[in-house]
């Protein structure tokens, strides 16, 4: 984003060696990243950006492509010589790559609202809204259409493993398609996602899913699309990328590398790593829940459990849990008029986790459900004048997204 690219070794069996800070010029926000042979392209705020990472510790900025400053610029993709940009309502814009400090637009691919593309074989396949559009691109100066498949929700990412085709559709989770016959996708299932399947990454006959609060994986058996593995982050996971049987996460503030494979020993995972109460009024109280699970293959051993702030009690004691086991352990909050922030601790023999954590938020100090809201006015910054007032829209259901990228 705003404050620049991170590069990392990763040939150490998953671990994240750093090697160089990088940014694209003052102000400029990366977006997404397509690498092939030794060089990167970046989409970004202003325009595509080519960079040379033949030595990754000290990559070269060649600038930005002539002609993109003033796009939306999305995922990418690059396939031989050709370089294939989602513009949104742009359009998709094929490059020729063959002189990476001089790009070629080659043509554009009209479209709706292009936010992906993948290249196969002489084919792309555009996520444009809620379809995803395929063209035959072997003449890459002038593409033809061929066929479109609809899907129920936006699509926001397309993989491609072997003859099969994967699709992110957010809300709605994964869908999958015999690809086959490339012109014609056929439709074989869908795993719906817990939250928002966002990207995808195959690897190894799998697919990573970026799932917001998980990283999922997923596995086609010939006749379902089944969920084989799974890691609550809490931690925003926004983007993924897999190399072997290693998964790498791109969260909010953070890069987590994770390891796909049967775990001889115990390992915790919960299911949500926040309790975010209702408002409570003083003295009355509140339940929620949450699920451990073990993971591994040996027992779990629970050496502590406890939270930290006094609001909140343990209604059931949290015990040892066999292989693939779990126990939902509930946590009442006491209600006052104080700012009841917290955190549910549990130790456990879990190598790699010994300690996880549980965050438990009860009244706090800013806005909670069920609260009456308080009236405020604010001035118009764009798409109006004059200003806004809470209390004008009564009756009216009210969404307000608040945003910033630092």
């Amino acid at each position: 984003m705003v404050q620049g690219i991170e590069f990392y070794d990763i040939s150490g069996n998953g671990s994240l060696v750093h090697l160089d800070h990088f940014t694209l010029g003052q102000g400029t926000k990366a977006n997404c990243v397509e690498a092939i042979n030794d060089y990167a392209y970046f989409t970004a705020s202003n325009g595509l950006y080519v960079v040379n990472i033949s030595n990754p510790s000290n990559p070269q900025n060649l600038g930005s492509v002539n002609g993109t400053n003033g796009l939306i610029l999305e995922n990418l993709d690059a396939d031989g010589n050709f370089l294939a940009v989602a513009a949104h309502e742009d359009g998709v814009l094929l490059f020729d790559i063959s002189n990476p400090n001089n790009l070629d637009l080659l043509s554009t691919i009209p479209s709706e609202n292009a936010w992906g593309v993948r290249l196969q074989n002489g084919y792309a396949y555009i996520a444009d809204d809620l379809n995803i559009k395929i063209y035959d691109v072997s003449n890459t100066e002038n593409p033809t259409y061929l066929n479109m498949v609809e899907t129920s929700n936006s699509v926001k990412d397309i993989a491609i493993i072997d003859s099969y085709m994967y699709v992110a559709i957010g809300s709605d989770g994964v869908n999958i398609y015999d690809l086959s016959n490339s012109e014609l996708p056929i439709f074989l299932d869908n795993f719906d996602t817990n939250t928002m399947a966002n990207r995808i990454s195959p690897f190894d006959g799998k697919l990573a899913v970026s799932d917001w609060d998980n990283v999922d994986v997923l596995e086609w058996d010939g006749s379902n699309l089944n969920w084989v593995g799974y890691k609550n982050t809490g931690n925003r996971t926004m983007a993924i990328a897999s190399k072997d049987n290693f998964i790498y996460s791109a969260e909010w503030a953070s890069v987590q590398a994770f390891e796909f494979g049967e775990i001889a020993s115990a390992d915790i995972d919960l299911n949500t790593l926040e309790l975010n109460y209702p408002f409570v009024n003083d003295g009355d109280s509140y339940s929620l829940s949450l699920e451990v699970i073990n993971n591994g293959g040996s027992i779990l051993i629970i050496e502590d459990d406890y939270t930290t702030n006094p609001h909140f009690e343990i209604v059931n004691e949290l015990s040892q849990l066999q292989p693939g086991e779990s126990q939902i352990v509930e946590i009442i909050y006491y209600a006052s008029s104080l700012n009841s922030a917290g955190v549910y601790r549990i130790y456990t023999n879990d190598a790699d986790e010994p300690l996880v954590m549980c965050e438990t938020n009860g009244n706090i100090d800013g806005a909670n459900i069920g609260e009456l809201a308080i009236d405020f006015e604010l001035d118009y910054v764009a798409n109006g004048t004059g200003s806004f007032s809470l209390s004008d829209e009564l009756g009216k259901i009210i969404v307000i997204a608040f945003f910033a990228p630092n």
